[in-house]
């Protein structure tokens, strides 16, 4: 990744390639440019939602992520930068410098992003994004609007129905139940290494409280976060990581800000989030990906966390919304670490390894079976009627799946992750518990129903879609790899021509198996997912 950086630039990462904007920080809004770094320490949310949204248009997460946009409106004015003022911004803005900035070092042509523009690859690592995504024409337009949305008619619908109140009781009951299965999870390890549980007991036990507390972990995320002085605490967001599959660390915006409101659009990472594993031969997919999670789980993500500490986050340090050391991160890192050196010590590794590789596949499959990513989105939304076909809220209940295992809407929600009410999730993504979705989702259900959507029935994640993930993850043939970057690539440069540089064959064992070393090493020092 480092021939895509500057390795000059403070802003620049030599490990994973991510470049990050520096100069004045603007964020987009329907058209406008506004400074909310004064803003975002007082944002009721939290001010880690911008910082990591910084020279992007933000229009969507506006619109999307809040109860009541429209009163957010009269805030906005307050935070236009003045000297454009009134102007309808274009995709390569230049926002001009504070007084108090200091100018950016010369740089050779393409000029940096770092000079004003909406950044082309979002600020995050490019091997998650089509080499040829450009976000400052390649981001969907669709129809969130306040008013007159299909957005707007459920949330009219919900405000009616709940109170904040009412959803904060839900939210409450959803977090016991969390810290039931947490304990069940630690008892289970002790009971293994104390020689009172069985082996095969403790590995049932590991997978499905993993999966619960995962899914979890997915909704904390998607909670308002108040940094809380030097630390973030409780640890809820971070049991997104206890599966072996998500990573809170990077999750807050790839999951949270980039899929969620940018769904089966090429923004939307989690179409990309396992392709690397897709550039192997299928008869490697399985070693290479559980290696390369095994890396990730041990090692690469504490060396990730760090990359993030020392490149990605000094920014803010002086803007008086510095962030917090990630206490619940490193928590959870700790305890994955404790439970594989108990096991390792007291003999019972070979039943951590198979609770591992179960937990992770299971988690893997679980993850894309939520959306039907092995096929076309024009596909998907030819279902919808035409008038309604480029409205945010329509299309997130078009690519979407609620996913069933028992039958109990309840159970299920916990056994697939988070994901049996997913369609009320992904059409409001602000709340705060998988129970607060299962209680509204008549009232979605009802205002789909409304404008002419066809609510369909769950699908059976065991018998429906596990078969469908499964073939198109283990057995669809290898992708080639992506062309090396042609000499002097900037990363703000536009892609070459695909038949200037064509991508790499892998149909050679040599080169396979070159492509598996490098996979599975990547993980352990933190390049990858």
């Amino acid at each position: 990744m480092s021939a895509t950086t500057d390795p000059s630039s403070a802003r620049s990462s030599p490990f994973t390639g991510t470049v990050l904007p520096r100069g004045r920080a603007f964020w987009v809004v329907d058209g406008r440019a506004y400074d909310f770094t004064d803003w975002m320490k007082l944002h009721p949310g939290g001010a880690m939602w911008f910082r990591q949204t910084e020279g992007r248009d933000i229009s969507a997460l506006l619109h999307t992520y809040h109860r009541e946009p429209a009163r957010l409106q009269k805030f906005l004015a307050k935070y236009e930068i003045e000297e454009l003022a009134g102007q309808t911004v274009q995709p390569r803005i230049v926002v001009p410098p504070r007084a108090s900035d200091t100018p950016p070092p010369p740089h050779p042509d393409p000029p940096p992003i770092s000079e004003g523009g909406l950044l082309p690859k979002l600020g995050i690592p490019p091997f998650l994004l089509a080499p040829d995504f450009d976000a400052r024409t390649d981001l969907p337009k669709l129809d969130y609007r306040d008013q007159g949305s299909l957005l707007a008619e459920i949330r009219t619908k919900l405000n009616a129905t709940f109170s904040k109140r009412d959803l904060r009781r839900y939210d409450r009951a959803f977090d016991v139940v969390t810290m039931i299965i947490g304990a069940a999870h630690v008892a289970a390890l002790v009971l293994l290494i104390t020689d009172v549980l069985p082996a095969w007991a403790f590995v049932l036990i590991m997978v499905v409280t993993r999966t619960s507390l995962a899914g979890s972990g997915h909704y904390h995320l998607h909670r308002k976060w108040k940094d809380q002085r030097r630390y973030t605490m409780p640890i809820g967001k971070a049991l997104f990581d206890i599966n072996y599959v998500g990573t809170s660390l990077i999750g807050s915006d790839g999951h949270v800000l980039l899929h969620h409101p940018y769904l089966g659009s090429g923004a939307d990472v989690k179409k990309t989030f396992f392709d690397a594993m897709l550039q192997l031969h299928p008869a490697l997919r399985i070693p290479g990906y559980t290696l390369h999670k095994l890396g990730i789980c041990l090692t690469g993500l504490p060396f990730r966390a760090r990359e993030i500490a020392k490149f990605e986050r000094p920014r803010w340090k002086d803007s008086g919304s510095p962030d917090a050391i990630r206490t619940d991160f490193w928590a959870i890192r700790a305890w994955i670490v404790v439970e594989f050196v108990a096991c390792l010590l007291t003999g019972h590794i070979l039943a951590w390894l198979v609770q591992f590789v179960i937990s992770l596949w299971f988690n893997t499959f679980l993850v894309v079976a939520s959306h039907d990513f092995e096929e076309s989105t024009e596909d998907e939304l030819a279902a919808v009627a035409e008038p309604l076909r480029n409205d945010w809220a329509a299309q997130q209940i078009a690519l979407s799946y609620d996913l069933t295992i028992v039958g109990n809407r309840w159970i299920d929600l916990f056994l697939s992750a988070g994901l049996s009410p997913h369609r009320v999730h992904h059409v409001l993504p602000w709340q705060g518990s998988g129970f607060a979705n299962l209680a509204s989702e008549r009232t979605v259900r009802e205002a789909c129903e409304q404008a002419g959507i066809a609510w369909e029935r769950p699908r059976n994640l065991i018998f429906d879609r596990f078969p469908a993930v499964m073939k198109h993850y283990l057995l669809c043939p290898a992708k080639p790899l992506p062309p090396p970057p042609p000499p002097g690539f900037h990363p703000d440069s536009p892609p070459p021509p695909v038949d200037q540089h064509p991508a790499r064959s892998t149909s050679t064992v040599r080169q396979q198996v070159g492509t598996l070393v490098r996979y599975a090493a990547d993980g352990w020092r933190g390049v990858g997912v």
